[in-house]
């Protein structure tokens, strides 16, 4: 009798997760072009075009009135004068990103084209991968295609991972080595042969060339093997460390550079060590509802959303405690918190704001969909052999799957959302829509290059840009009209206005003056 009252048959559910899937595959197509490209997205394309942000100032910081087709050719798509050696040049000076991703989007761009689209598109289509990815490591952990469909399916219309597969940024290509190397991991300790423990090896390689958090999750790794093994030297362990040294080998080259250049990884990391205003657990709350359901929510701490989340994934991982085999539940944990102890420890203990960023935590938030999956297609199909609530399990999973399309379908309709920094970008499709309607329009700035390309990308090809380092005042040349001042430092506003007359423009939140 009880089967006769469940919201969705065995076939319904399947056809409502094919139907999830296919909708998580659109929402990561949809509107490339409108979202905003911004500051971090820029300064990935500044990077595989060879130049660094020194370079771009020296030479076209010089008060020198540019089009934006010409600023953003030279600086933002690879071209003939800067080749792969510039490229890794440039990578070298960022060193705390790994170099991966930044060489494929540069080829794949020489193949296909320049365009925000074109690059965005990348991303996508890495993040496809996640999928099958995903599936492999549910079947390695629990022997269930039904888990392995439900964890498909929560990634696939999970807000944050739609968002970040619309990034020119390597944060899909982290999620699929993330699950790629654990399903390694899992098949090797199974099937115990040399090929298999090989390719691991290759996983922990692609994963340290991805992100260097990778570390965190081969240290996990590490950690679920002893576990496992009893606390005891075995083979098993002893073919684990010997694949992560190869894989520690492999990435080698890259090692060196960081280590060459520590100086620069320790100075670009540094925004780190600041504390973030506000509750910390409040953000960590905020971080965890949004992998389920994001409307641009905030941190209120009466907000219902951070405590249904923790309050979600904490049973989730009771139950797969419980219920789930010893090797599952270990494997999720030591994935879970090994990354969650490195970014929320030193935040607790030293101060600063790791733990607060929610990208850094993908591994973490992975294991927690992991775990979310178990539990619904447990408690929805009776895999423990109990038929008790059933109904209302598959109501609840409903109800999670409709929560991430809510989410994708709200994000999807506005061109500047929390990941893209609302300090960097909050106005940018105002200030572009004005700039835009003018008929030959100059813009004058001191703002960095990523604020700038930012900016750029958004600007009609045919307007004139005019950019100095502060405190410097350009000559403004008079063929242009209107001129424009974007985002002015105190010093080039008070230059600009011994000559001139600065008005604010209507709806541009005082980023955008016109030269009267």
């Amino acid at each position: 009798m009880m089967l006769k009252k469940l919201p969705l048959s065995p076939t319904g559910w399947r056809n409502l997760l094919i139907a999830v899937i296919i909708l998580g595959i659109v929402f990561r197509v949809y509107n490339l072009d409108r979202k905003v490209y911004w500051y971090d997205e820029t300064m990935t394309s500044m990077r595989i075009s060879g130049y660094t942000q020194t370079e771009v100032i020296q030479q076209a910081f010089d008060g020198e009135v540019i089009p934006v087709a010409t600023f953003l050719e030279r600086y933002q798509y690879p071209t003939p004068e800067k080749d792969l050696n510039d490229t890794i040049n440039a990578l070298a000076g960022n060193p705390e990103h790994s170099p991966l991703y930044y060489l494929m989007a540069r080829f794949w761009l020489q193949r296909f084209g320049h365009s925000v689209v074109t690059i965005r598109l990348l991303s996508v289509l890495i993040s496809f991968l996640a999928f099958p990815c995903m599936y492999w490591l549910c079947w390695e952990l629990f022997g269930l295609s039904t888990v392995s469909w439900v964890g498909v399916a929560i990634i696939a219309i999970s807000p944050f991972h739609v968002l970040y597969a619309q990034e020119a940024r390597e944060y899909s290509l982290w999620t699929v080595t993330i699950l790629l190397s654990s399903a390694a991991l899992l098949r090797a300790i199974r099937l115990k042969s040399l090929p298999s423990w090989g390719i691991y090896g290759i996983t922990v390689a692609l994963g340290l060339y991805t992100h260097p958090f990778s570390a965190f999750v081969s240290i996990g790794h590490g950690i679920y093997v002893l576990v496992t093994e009893g606390f005891r030297w075995s083979r098993q362990l002893t073919k684990y460390l010997l694949s992560s040294l190869v894989g520690l080998l492999l990435f080698l080259p890259w090692l060196g550079i960081v280590i060459s250049h520590f100086p620069k990884f320790v100075d670009n990391t540094a925004s780190v060590n600041l504390n973030r205003e506000g509750f910390l657990p409040l953000f960590w709350g905020l971080n965890l509802s949004r992998i389920f359901f994001d409307v641009n929510q905030g941190t209120s701490p009466f907000s219902p959303l951070h405590y249904l989340s923790a309050l979600l994934a904490g049973y989730a991982l009771y139950y797969l405690y419980r219920k789930a085999p010893l090797n599952a539940w270990v494997f999720i944990i030591t994935l879970i918190g090994v990354t969650g102890i490195a970014l929320i420890g030193p935040d607790v203990i030293l101060g600063g704001r790791r733990s607060s960023i929610t990208r850094y935590a993908v591994p973490s938030y992975l294991g927690i969909q992991i775990a979310v999956a178990y539990l619904f297609t447990a408690k929805t199909t009776a895999i423990n052999g109990k038929a008790k609530h059933l109904n209302r399990w598959q109501y609840g999973a409903i109800a999670l799957l409709f929560c991430g399309i809510i989410s994708c379908i709200v994000s999807a309709q506005f061109p500047v959302w929390w990941h893209k920094s609302h300090s960097k970008s909050r106005y940018n499709p105002q200030v572009a829509e004005i700039v835009n309607q003018a008929k030959n329009p100059l813009i004058v700035s001191d703002k960095i290059p990523g604020i700038m390309f930012s900016l750029s990308h958004s600007l009609n090809p045919d307007v004139h840009l005019q950019m100095v380092l502060p405190p410097g005042i350009p000559q403004i040349p008079n063929q242009f009209s209107p001129i424009f001042v974007y985002r002015p430092t105190e010093p080039l506003k008070q230059g600009i206005q011994t000559n001139h007359q600065l008005t604010e423009e209507p709806n541009s939140k005082s980023w955008l003056w016109r030269v009267e």
